[in-house]
């Protein structure tokens, strides 16, 4: 199973159609969890932001 790590890497790498599958296959969880390991990787919550937003506007481009 995709775990959260791999899909922030795919994010990180640019992968963003991997990012994506990745996604789909966690399932319905994921934003909440993506949000709460963000918040545990650091306290850069400008960072943070910056990266929950881009994971969100790439997933749905690349969906829609």
């Amino acid at each position: 199973m995709t775990t959260i790590e791999d899909i922030h890497e795919s994010l990180i790498n640019g992968q963003r159609k991997q990012m994506t599958a990745q996604i789909d296959e966690y399932g319905s969880d994921f934003w909440a969890d993506f949000a709460d390991h963000l918040d545990e990787t650091g306290p850069d919550n400008e960072w943070n932001f910056a990266a929950f937003k881009d994971a969100v506007i790439s997933y749905h481009r690349i969906k829609d």
